[in-house]
């Protein structure tokens, strides 16, 4: 089973110590959820406890209810199915979007080494620059779909992680783009906790940290962070 969040991230902290997430997947859907502001001494560890947001109120959980199947084989959400539960958060002063993702699934599909996964998969466009962010769509048609349009273009202005639920024997995700330095420390941080075997049904914690980009090319020494900062929009 794919579960996905497709969309651009569009992000508004407050000075209230709140940060505002919004999940646009086109013209007219433009919501936006509450996001935890955790204090410098309760940092969350990332090691799939969690444990740290017990302090985060319900009200600022992504739920089932936001959710759809854009498949269109479930009429409707079953918990049964499949139950997830997203949370958000940041630290002032750190560059970081921190996640708790849990998970309900009746089979977990994860027993094959290559792409083939359950996902949660993430974009994030932190400077709203807006617009496509794959080589094929490259505004200049006469780079479309050649490396020089994967490495100028890919992933640059927004980056797009497939995040294995769970991963075993490879990387926690696959970055989509030309820049998987990302998904890598000091960039980026996982953990998973859960006691399921492939095709089993069961509960999965997953904890990450990542960082947000203005800019994020191939090369790691060329890349524009986005400093989260109150009142400002990513």
């Amino acid at each position: 089973m794919l579960f996905r969040i497709k969309s651009f991230f569009n992000l508004k902290l407050s000075i209230a110590l709140l940060l505002f997430i919004g999940i646009q997947t086109n013209a007219q859907d433009n919501r936006s959820f509450q996001v935890f502001q955790f204090p410098a001494n309760k940092i969350p560890t990332i090691d799939g406890n969690s444990e740290d947001w017990k302090i985060v109120p319900k009200n600022y959980v992504v739920g089932m209810d936001q959710l759809w199947d854009d498949s269109g084989k479930q009429p409707k959400v079953d918990p049964k199915n499949l139950d997830i539960s997203v949370k958000v958060g940041w630290v002032k002063g750190l560059n970081r979007l921190y996640f708790l993702y849990e998970a309900y699934d009746d089979y977990w599909d994860f027993s094959l080494p290559g792409l083939h996964n359950d996902t949660f998969e993430l974009i994030v466009d932190a400077d709203q620059s807006g617009g496509p962010f794959i080589d094929r769509f490259h505004p200049n048609p006469n780079l479309t779909n050649t490396m020089d349009a994967y490495f100028s273009y890919h992933g640059v202005h927004a980056q797009n992680y497939h995040i294995f639920t769970p991963a075993v024997e490879k990387d926690w995700t696959m970055v989509w783009g030309s820049q998987p330095w990302i998904k890598n420390l000091p960039y980026a941080n996982a953990s998973y906790h859960y006691d399921f075997k492939p095709g089993q049904g069961g509960k999965l914690t997953l904890e990450f940290w990542i960082t947000p980009f203005d800019y994020a090319g191939n090369d790691p020494s060329r890349a524009i962070h986005r400093s989260l900062l109150g009142n400002n929009r990513l």
